[in-house]
Order: C-alpha cells, then sequence, then structure tokens
C-alpha cells in the first residue's frame, strides 16, 4: 500500500503504461498506429493535467518532495526536476510528432518523412522509459518509502 492519492496513481499508471503501448503500437497497420498514438498522448496529456491540478491544490511541487524522507529532499528535489524536464521535452517532441504525423498521413508512404518519423518515434520511446523510470524514483521517496 501507498499512500498516494487516486490521482497520482493514475498518472503513474498511464506514465508506466505509455512506453509499453507505444512499443505494441510499432507494429500495427500505419491507420491502427496512428489513432493509438493519438489517442495514448492524449490520455498522458490529460494524466498529467490532472496531477497538475492536484498538486497546485496541495501547494506546488514542493508537497511531493515534502513526503519524502527529510535527508532525501535534496535528492527528490533533483529528481523531481530531471523527471519534469525529461517528461515535458518528450511530451512537447511526441505532441509535435503526432499533429505533424496526422498531417502527412494521406500522402505517400513511405515518403521523405517516413525516416523522420521513425528517428523521433524512437526517440519519444526513449523518453517515455525515461519517464517512466525517473516517475517510479518519485513515486518510491515520496509515496512508498518510509523514513
Amino acid at each position: 500500500m501507498t499512500r498516494a492519492d487516486t490521482f497520482v496513481n493514475f498518472t503513474y499508471a498511464m506514465t508506466l503504461l505509455a512506453p509499453v503501448v507505444a512499443f505494441v503500437s510499432f507494429r500495427l497497420p500505419r491507420d491502427v498506429h496512428r489513432k493509438v498514438q493519438v489517442g495514448l498522448v492524449t490520455l498522458c496529456w490529460l494524466a498529467v493535467l490532472v496531477l497538475e491540478v492536484r498538486i497546485r491544490l496541495e501547494g506546488g511541487s514542493g508537497s511531493f518532495i515534502a513526503q519524502a524522507p527529510t535527508h532525501l529532499h535534496g535528492l527528490a528535489r533533483t529528481l523531481l526536476r530531471v523527471h519534469i524536464g525529461g517528461a515535458v521535452l518528450t511530451y512537447a517532441v511526441w505532441s509535435w510528432l503526432a499533429v505533424a504525423s496526422w498531417r502527412r498521413f494521406r500522402s505517400a508512404l513511405p515518403g521523405p518523412f517516413s525516416r523522420r518519423h521513425r528517428l523521433l518515434g524512437w526517440s519519444v520511446f526513449g523518453g517515455l522509459c525515461f519517464t517512466a523510470a525517473s516517475a517510479t524514483g518519485m513515486y518510491v521517496l515520496t509515496f512508498v518509502r518510509n523514513a
């Protein structure tokens, strides 16, 4: 059992599922892959926004850090910054890739964008894995770990 609430658990679950679902979608037909990716990025943004509202209502990110053992506050603060930076970069690239790919979908495939799409897709996948790992560190530090 953890001290995390439903909002935190929902966001954490989406963060853990995102790289798995993204990876599975790589082998799906193009039209299904496109729908899965758009649905996944939308659900992930929703999860992040729900958590952001919860954090704001609790007094900001300091409320997360305060739940970590006192001697680990510095580590929690650093990990949270690294986690947020990686997640924001990943979600920004992922969102751009989803929109750009959606617009180009009806053009001849494979086209000149295909190579960039594949490269950025694997980069987003790496970012999703990093985000899941750093989220796990934060989750353990703030909601599981006992002093």
